[in-house]
């Protein structure tokens, strides 16, 4: 089943180790007609039994090996472009031209970091299309601009590219124009069903648009709409936030296979991206990623969402984001703000809201939440080089980024149903979603540390001895995060954008009490070379015996051009709650720090003695 604010999938992994897929070639609509349950003993599958069915099955001893097996089945997510692992702002009600400009130049000036903004129907008509008849109305745009917010179309999206802004348009998989309307209807493109009203459950009697949406699965409908589309990718669009698709199961992912043919007939490298309201699995090999619906404005949804992001990971669908702050409604100071802060360690972070609604841009909720916001964002973009590796290392080996506690302590029964605390990678984060501000955090079997990325996660403390508890009140500017002896974490300086990375040396932190290694991972962060090789690799290797970090470079060598580190420097937290950070030296193909005796070896050769600040 797909729907705003659910999505349902023939999957499950079980104890017995294996997971398992059904899948038939009808859908009712928004639905798949088979389903499965379980008495405790067994799992009975059940079909519409005049179609197909198909029952893949994979043997896995673990939760964690049974996602790798369904990964590899339905196909390898692909790494999105560097700039989505920044923050991107959205809302409905962009207003005109000077508007859009004056935001964006107010997230610089500020020093908010950000990479791209998405527009409503604004950035390409000038009403809404809910009331439509099945007609539709004559003049409709499908496929421009508004002269309103893009006068000048190329040009604007050229400077806002120069400014380190990309820039996304929503799209329906429907038609409002009489005449593409009377075409498409003529050929037999135009399905039966509307869009369905509400959440979940749907709300077929509400239903909307009807008469109106495009059958993306039909190959005439996917290359007409590619050809009609294509211009915008020459004009400078760069990405596509895809709402209100749950027409059909499969709308999404025909709807995409259409806007990658779009992006392939005008440029064979550029990677692909798009934001879509639902999933089916298979849709990140695409480039497709997913944004978890219309959610309210309430603390009860925060509280749900990383429950959802966890579940959806798990279904197949790996980059997820949320409406962060609420899209229904008029959201508060402290619920945006908390909701932030969980949208650092998701795989988007991306704020939206209604066009009655006050956006959720930081500096309109007052100086306390617009400096928590503010250090929220500094945080995600110092993360940056770290997801994008763990995106590698997903794509590569299906190794899994954002993954629930239980995959990595089966066996710690405590840990087995949380869901308001994640592992982002090596970072275990249990971010404020109560509106109490009360941190609420267990911590399994392990020496933790406080994260030190930032100020806002209290670090540079002493290690905790888990398993514990921990339930405390949480200032407005604080995000509960840890990592496990022996984590080895880049991260990138603060910037404003992607763009300036690496913007300085990048930074090692070692969290002693244990041997640890990353691999970090750098491209272009542009096109699809990377699937041919065009990458190098980092392989960080901490040894704690010796209190010694060594490096090796593989790959291709020159394949982040620009935007290569070229230099780094290490931090070491110790057990004893002290820490010391390095001089800077430069990255050679082959190296080492040595923190006992303080000495650096590069490519074979000594490197004076350095003083520990």
């Amino acid at each position: 089943l797909v729907c705003n604010k659910a999505t349902y999938v023939p999957y499950y992994y079980s104890t017995d180790g294996y997971a398992a897929l059904g899948v038939t070639d009808t859908t009712w609509a928004q639905q798949l007609p088979i389903k499965y349950s379980s008495n405790g003993t067994e799992v009975v599958w059940n079909w519409d039994g005049s179609n197909s069915f198909e029952l893949y099955l994979m043997p896995a001893k673990s939760l964690e090996l049974g996602t790798q097996a369904y990964y590899s089945l339905i196909g390898a997510p692909l790494v999105p472009p560097k700039y989505t692992f920044g923050f991107m702002a959205s809302r409905w009600g962009w207003e005109d031209r000077q508007y859009m400009e004056d935001i964006m130049n107010k997230f610089r000036a500020d020093k908010y970091p950000i990479d791209a903004i998405i527009l409503d129907f604004e950035w390409f008509t000038n009403e809404s299309d809910y009331s439509f008849q099945p007609q539709g109305k004559p003049n409709y745009q499908d496929f421009g601009f508004n002269w309103k917010t893009f006068s000048q179309p190329k040009e604007q999206l050229a400077a806002y590219k120069r400014n380190n802004f990309r820039v996304g348009g929503i799209r329906k998989p429907r038609l409002g124009d009489t005449d593409l309307l009377a075409m498409a209807k003529n050929n037999g493109w135009i399905l039966g069903n509307g869009e369905p009203a509400g959440g979940y459950p749907p709300d077929q009697a509400g239903a909307y648009a009807k008469e109106r949406n495009l059958d993306f699965a039909n190959p005439a409908v996917r290359n007409w709409y590619s050809q009609n589309l294509a211009h915008f990718v020459e004009d400078g669009m760069d990405f596509w936030w895809n709402d209100e698709g749950e027409t059909n199961v499969w709308t999404f992912h025909w709807w995409n296979v259409a806007q990658v043919q779009a992006l392939r007939s005008k440029d064979k490298l550029k990677r692909f991206y798009s934001l879509n309201r639902a999933f089916t699995p298979g849709m990140a090999r695409l480039g497709a990623t997913a944004w978890t619906g219309d959610v309210d404005p309430t603390w009860e949804d925060l509280d749900r969402t990383p429950g959802l992001m966890l579940n959806w990971v798990l279904a197949g669908a790996p980059y997820v984001g949320c409406d962060i702050g609420g899209f229904t409604g008029n959201t508060q100071a402290n619920l945006l703000t908390r909701w932030m802060q969980v949208g650092v360690f998701m795989p988007t972070m991306r704020v939206h809201s209604t066009f009655t609604a006050t956006p959720h841009f930081p500096w309109l909720w007052g100086e306390a939440a617009a400096t928590a916001m503010r250090h929220a964002l500094e945080l995600r973009y110092r993360l940056v080089p770290y997801h994008y590796s763990l995106a590698h290392a997903l794509f590569s080996n299906k190794k899994m980024w954002i993954k629930p506690l239980v995959v990595e302590f089966p066996l710690d029964t405590d840990a087995t149903h949380l869901s308001r605390q994640w592992m982002d990678g090596l970072i275990l984060v249990a971010p404020v979603t109560k509106k109490n501000s009360r941190k609420s955090v267990y911590l399994p079997e392990g020496l933790w540390y406080p994260l030190a990325a930032s100020p806002i996660t209290r670090g540079n403390g002493r290690p905790i001895q888990g398993p514990t508890n921990i339930d405390e009140k949480a200032s407005l500017d604080e995000v509960p995060a840890y990592v496990r002896a022996g984590t080895v974490l880049p991260l990138a300086p603060v910037v404003q954008s992607t763009e300036e990375l690496p913007g300085g040396p990048l930074e090692v932190q070692i969290y002693s009490g244990a041997d640890g290694s990353f691999d970090f991972v750098e491209d272009d962060g542009e096109t699809i070379l990377y699937k041919a090789g065009f990458r190098r690799t980092i392989q960080f290797v901490w040894h704690e015996a010796d209190q010694r970090l060594a490096w090796s470079l593989s790959g291709y060598v020159l394949a982040p051009g620009a935007n290569a580190f070229t230099k780094l420097f290490v931090t070491l937290f110790s057990t004893d709650g002290s820490s010391q950070t390095s001089d800077t030296w430069p990255i050679g193909v082959v190296g080492s720090i040595d923190l006992h005796i303080a000495q650096v070896t590069q490519e074979g050769s000594a490197v004076p003695n350095q003083v520990f600040q």
